[in-house]
């Protein structure tokens, strides 16, 4: 009866010994996902090159900076066909950049009137936000920006200052993962 008691007992004690080394295993991190951009910038450089388009790059994020003369028409704020080919390149590129935040902002120089600039600088925002749109990325992806002359990137007083000013701008920055906040009942 000592034996089977001293068996039963010893039993017990490894068994509460296996049960209290088992350690909790931390749940596995999430995957890491390469934002779209390090993917990408290659084949945007090369459209840039090709389109005499600028772009400026800090980290994960690119502007695509496109002025305004050679890609829209003079007097108005529609796209020319020739900077049509060019945007749809674009939109084939970023209708994969799910994990990208898209900001298209639209620039005027300093000449006429303040509200006018406005309004021209939304509609070519608007006028290069479409092509993407058509070429398949998501209107949920995209946000628009008017600045009209503010930031300038040339001096106003000069033809090619303000050259420079007139433009159009797609900013493609990584979306910020959603954070979890409690909420009071």
């Amino acid at each position: 009866m000592k034996l089977l008691s001293a068996i039963s007992l010893g039993s017990a004690l490894i068994l509460l010994t296996a049960c209290s080394s088992t350690k909790a295993t931390p749940p596995p991190p999430p995957p890491q996902v390469t934002p779209w951009v390090h993917l990408h910038i290659d084949e945007l450089n090369t459209i840039a090159a090709e389109e005499r388009y600028e772009i400026e790059r800090d980290g994960d994020n690119v502007r695509l900076i496109i002025p305004v003369n050679g890609n829209f028409h003079p007097k108005r704020t529609l796209l020319l066909p020739s900077g049509l080919v060019p945007l749809s390149r674009v939109a084939k590129l970023l209708r994969g950049a799910t994990d990208s935040h898209i900001q298209v902002t639209g620039y005027s120089d300093s000449l006429g009137d303040d509200t006018i600039n406005q309004r021209l600088s939304l509609e070519r925002a608007q006028a290069v936000a479409s092509v993407l749109q058509l070429g398949g990325v998501s209107r949920n992806n995209m946000e628009l920006i008017s600045l009209g002359e503010a930031d300038p990137r040339g001096d106003n007083a000069t033809a090619a200052g303000r050259e420079q000013n007139r433009r159009v701008v797609i900013n493609i920055a990584p979306r910020m993962p959603a954070t979890r906040v409690a909420l009071a009942p």
